[in-house]
């Protein structure tokens, strides 16, 4: 019996992931800025220079999916970017300019405010239906006492195997997915009080995505760079 179960379980596994896209997707962002903010004279316009300034303004997003692996690229000023690998579980975010030796690593298996406060965000699927595109969206919320993320996605498009991202508990990724079983056209991020970003997808296109595009470099240890704690991240140095 084994031996024919076997194959016929390989091949499943084979099927789910052949029908995970892989390719590219391109988000636009814009921001608002929360009303309590506002009463402090802080405006969008204000907010966005300042962004721009600490390198943090991206207006344009762009992420490609391999597999249970993301390549992440924002048009910041200097330019920016984040690597997922399933392999390792980890976030890497880099950039150029002058800290291009420096890399963030996120553990990508940990909940930040879950790790700090004791309490996971809720993830909650809602009754709400919102036209994007002229498609008919879904909509799940993941909500942290610091703020939410509102994922929408059309159940017939970009679809991802969500076993892929099993691991990935960052962001409410996993949970997510095992909800859509497709990637979000659609990213709501709010911050309570301060701000709220908007990525909605503009192209979106099936192709094949190079190994390269994840590979990451040797890092070694930085222990003066990690000034702030967090129980999921740690800053290292890229060896040149």
């Amino acid at each position: 019996m084994r031996s024919i179960l076997t194959p016929i379980l390989l091949l499943c596994t084979c099927l789910a992931v052949g029908q995970s896209f892989e390719g590219t997707l391109m988000y636009v962002t814009d921001v608002e800025v929360a009303e309590k903010m506002q009463k402090m004279g802080m405006t969008k316009e204000a907010l966005v220079e300042r962004m721009k300034q600490d390198g943090s303004y991206s207006d344009t997003i762009t992420v490609s999916y391999k597999h249970g692996n993301y390549h992440t690229l924002l048009n910041t000023l200097p330019a920016s970017w984040n690597i997922y690998t399933a392999e390792t579980n980890k976030i890497h975010a880099m950039q150029a300019g002058e800290a291009a030796d420096v890399c963030a690593v996120t553990d990508a298996s940990i909940d930040t405010e879950g790790a700090m406060l004791g309490k996971m965000p809720t993830v909650t699927k809602l009754d709400t239906i919102v036209m994007i595109d002229g498609a008919a969206c879904n909509m799940v919320r993941v909500k942290w006492k610091s703020g939410t993320y509102d994922y929408y996605y059309d159940p017939t498009k970009l679809s991802v195997d969500a076993a892929l991202f099993a691991e990935h508990v960052y962001d409410g990724w996993a949970d997510f997915l095992k909800i859509s079983n497709a990637l979000p056209v659609r990213i709501v991020k709010t911050t309570k009080g301060m701000m709220t970003v908007t990525m909605t997808l503009v192209s979106a296109k099936k192709q094949p995505i190079a190994d390269g595009l994840f590979a990451i470099p040797t890092l070694v240890a930085a222990d003066d760079l990690d000034i702030v704690k967090l129980p999921n991240k740690k800053m290292m140095r890229i060896a040149r």
